[in-house]
């Protein structure tokens, strides 16, 4: 009798436990849960337990988001061979497709950024379909709240404004996370981007561009992809903007960093100079005041010969860069283009020219990798 008593007790204890699911707030699947319609629901912060089997099984969850912020997938105790992915989607009741794709197919660990409440649906599978196991995955659904108060700006319509000589801080979250910002300039000049505190792992990186909502398409890049710090040549007034992202869209992180921005007015009067056919005119004797900014920038002159076979250029006063000098004539086949007339040269240097004939003066850093601020003096004789 006592023997029955204590398996009574035990047997009691145990379904106690496979009801409650076992220790830790473990929840499991609960089939069929192959379409949207189906989806089991998860708490937030519970451990739950489905297994991807037969080959090309698909699981649907679905949670509460309570306001905006970011859901995170996490998966453990992954079977050997098993690939788990996970997409997110909205419900669409009314519509021939019941799912809307939120956000493709990612590995797991993953994230989506939510811009409202609402119900949010994930569906997990095995990366290529080609592989199963009954083994159970546990998965975990976390929601965090909004820590990017420049959100949402994922697109140039929801651009952020910013002033000169501002202050923000941004975070790069989820991955292929992109920011918009916008600025505008009352002038002529430059706009420098600073960061620090960035976290391990991320390399900010941003381009420039101009915004008109009715051509096609709506943006046009004034600034190709650089590495942060940087500037931009801003060639006169009006509405500039800025996308920034992690460099290769392969990192992100929910630590928020600084970022500013300061507009440096023109001192280069020669600006803007950076294609040949805005090149500005130069005449022996003259002495030229420019510099070699942002990275990369290069600045043109051009020099009509009326007599004499030399030129001379010089140069003092230069820091931080390494100027270089190459000479180029109108391509006689083709008037829009230009011809090399000489290497790359170091300063001082004389070329040997011909009267009557207009040269192009090409003026940057060494390798293009280097620019200051500050003005330097090229001397032609």
């Amino acid at each position: 009798m006592k023997n029955f008593i204590v398996s009574i007790i035990l047997l009691s204890f145990l379904t106690i436990i496979i009801s409650c699911g076992g220790s830790g707030g473990s929840d499991g699947e609960e089939e069929p849960n192959n379409s949207i319609e189906q989806a089991n629901a998860v708490e937030f912060g519970t451990m739950f337990s489905l297994s991807i089997s037969p080959k090309g099984d698909t699981d649907w969850l679905k949670v509460e988001v309570p306001e905006q912020g970011y859901l995170k997938v996490q998966a453990n105790q992954i079977p050997e061979g098993i690939v788990p992915e996970v997409r997110f989607a909205l419900f669409q009741e009314w519509e021939g497709r019941k799912d809307k794709e939120l956000q493709a197919w990612r590995k797991i660990p993953a994230a989506l950024h939510v811009r409202e409440p609402g119900t949010y649906y994930l569906e997990i599978i095995d990366d290529y379909n080609d592989a199963e196991s009954e083994q159970e995955i546990s998965i975990k659904v976390e929601f965090v709240k909004e820590f990017d108060s420049n959100e949402f700006n994922d697109s140039p319509e929801e651009a952020k404004e910013i002033t000169s000589n501002s202050d923000i801080t941004p975070a790069i979250y989820p991955l292929e996370d992109n920011d918009w910002f916008k600025f505008k300039a009352e002038k002529q000049g430059y706009l420098k981007i600073m960061t620090k505190d960035v976290p391990e792992g991320i390399v900010p990186e941003v381009k420039y561009l101009v915004f008109d909502e009715w051509s096609d398409p709506k943006t046009k890049d004034i600034r190709e992809w650089h590495t942060l710090p940087d500037a931009c040549f801003i060639p006169k007034a009006g509405e500039y903007y800025i996308v920034l992202i992690d460099n290769y869209n392969d990192a992100c992180s929910e630590t928020p960093f600084k970022m500013k921005f300061e507009f440096v007015e023109e001192t280069d009067k020669g600006e803007p100079n950076d294609n040949f056919t805005d090149a500005k005119a130069v005449q022996r004797g003259d002495t030229v005041k420019l510099m070699i900014f942002p990275k990369g920038d290069n600045d043109y002159y051009k020099i009509n010969i009326k007599e004499g076979n030399k030129l001379k250029f010089s140069v003092k006063d230069f820091a931080g860069i390494k100027p270089m000098l190459k000479l180029f004539v109108i391509d006689s086949t083709e008037t829009n283009k230009l011809k090399d007339y000489s290497d790359w040269s170091e300063f001082p240097k004389e070329f040997d020219v011909e009267a009557g004939i207009e040269y192009y003066i090409l003026i940057s850093d060494d390798y293009n990798d280097a620019s200051s601020e500050k003005l330097f003096e090229i001397k032609i004789e």
